[in-house]
């Protein structure tokens, strides 16, 4: 959220439920936003690829959805 242009962050889980959310993002947002990314990997047909970063323009900002795997032990 420090970076210069960002305006908010949001992070949900696999689920869709949010787990912490900053700035402008909406924590309402979580499960459509995990929607999209779902389906945007599921586009991809190679497994062993990252999962693609997606843009949604709107008329004066940007979203981008990055889907991300942690795993705590």
């Amino acid at each position: 959220i420090k970076t210069e242009g960002v305006k908010g962050v949001l992070v949900a889980d696999a689920h869709g439920l949010c787990i912490g959310a900053r700035g402008t993002a909406n924590p309402n947002c979580a499960g459509f936003v995990t929607a999209i990314a779902t389906h945007a990997k599921a586009l991809n047909d190679d497994s062993n690829s990252q999962a693609p970063t997606t843009k949604i323009e709107a008329d004066n900002s940007w979203v981008y959805l990055i889907s991300l795997s942690f795993c705590f032990l």
